[in-house]
């Protein structure tokens, strides 16, 4: 009970911390009112890119795992007390909205969280077995018993030469090896409890602000599309869909790209749908293309082909052609990683583990 009050503490951790990073941005918005949700889903994709912007130089001067968790947890409180200071307005009208909102819409909110926490739980508890799945546990395992990054195969624990490519700019283990070894919690309980809640929270938030958008607030309506969604994803489970990845293979960076990045991107056209020259919705994508990468590499592929389909048609739409340029630039983070990983692969460059 205690290692499980712990995990439950430790989710909600993550998400205030998603939701200071967040509010640096969403708190300059005047259009839009301040709101928790995009605050923190702008605050996750900005977590893993400021965290990455710390991580390499670390990992690429050889230094250990420690050091890295020092300096990530000074960078967390500077932001913490920055966005604090910042939005001191903003956080106190909208803790007296949620007070009053709670009293009015308190079925609403008890049926969106209960359906969330029914998910977690099973979820949770689910016995997750992939290879992959053992790899990411193992990395987050390895990094802490050598207070190292990336410089050990975490199967057979011999030393690599160079660092893989495929999991270089993907430090989404990493950052789950700096925050055991801060808070001093066993991996497992980290990545297949704690990650697990952050990342079905995540994936049933992004059902609420897509349907928030598309049912224009009807409360009933956004209820039975976030209860329908999850049934699917429980009756839909095939190596094809992103269902798959939620359900049994929760605490990789996969899931997170098919539950929370690409789903990410449909809110983001749904918002440029109302309004293609809204600098938020923009901001928001180039912070999406920045921090997806981090999660998993396989956003270096997906994630340019996922803005493609959605803004081209978009400038053809609103016969606005700028919003191409824009869309590029999004993607460009992804293209630039894919084509390094093509040169790594061809041999035209490589990181070694140590001095040469």
């Amino acid at each position: 009970m205690i290692k499980a009050g712990i995990a439950v503490l430790m989710m909600f951790f993550n998400l205030i911390l998603y939701f200071f990073f967040g509010a640096l941005i969403t708190g300059r918005d005047s259009k839009e009112r301040f709101s928790i949700t995009r605050s923190v889903f702008t605050g996750f994709f900005l977590y893993y890119t400021m965290f990455t912007a710390c991580c390499i130089p670390v990992m690429l001067r050889w230094r250990p795992l420690s050091m890295l968790s020092g300096i990530w947890s000074g960078v967390c409180i500077a932001v913490i007390i920055l966005s604090a200071i910042l939005n001191r307005k903003h956080i106190v009208r909208l803790a007296a909205e949620t007070a009053e909102s709670m009293s009015h819409k308190w079925l609403f909110i008890i049926g969106l969280s209960a359906v969330a926490a029914a998910e977690v739980i099973i979820i949770a508890c689910n016995y997750q077995f992939t290879l992959d799945a053992s790899y990411y546990v193992a990395n987050v395992t390895t990094s802490l018993q050598t207070d190292t990054m990336n410089i050990y195969d975490p199967y057979t624990g011999d030393w690599l030469d160079h660092f893989e490519m495929r999991y270089f700019f993907a430090t989404f283990p990493m950052n789950d090896a700096v925050m055991c070894q801060v808070f001093h919690i066993h991996p497992l309980l980290w990545t297949k409890t704690t990650m697990t809640g952050v990342s079905v929270i995540l994936t049933n938030m992004m059902y609420y602000m897509i349907a928030d958008r598309l049912m224009k607030g009807s409360r009933f309506k956004i209820f039975m599309m976030t209860f329908f969604a999850g049934v699917m994803n429980f009756f839909f489970i095939t190596i094809f869909t992103a269902s798959n990845f939620l359900v049994t293979r929760t605490y990789e960076g996969k899931c997170l790209l098919g539950n929370v990045v690409l789903p990410g991107v449909l809110y983001v056209y749904i918002r440029l749908l109302d309004d293609q020259k809204d600098r938020t919705s923009w901001i928001m994508l180039f912070l999406i293309g920045l921090g997806a990468p981090v999660l998993s590499s396989s956003s270096n592929m997906l994630l340019p082909a996922m803005i493609a389909v959605t803004c081209f048609p978009l400038a053809v739409i609103k016969k606005d052609w700028k919003v191409i340029p824009k869309s590029i630039a999004c993607m460009i983070p992804c293209v630039v990683l894919l084509l390094a990983y093509v040169a790594y692969v061809k041999g035209m460059f490589v990181f070694y583990t140590y001095p040469k």
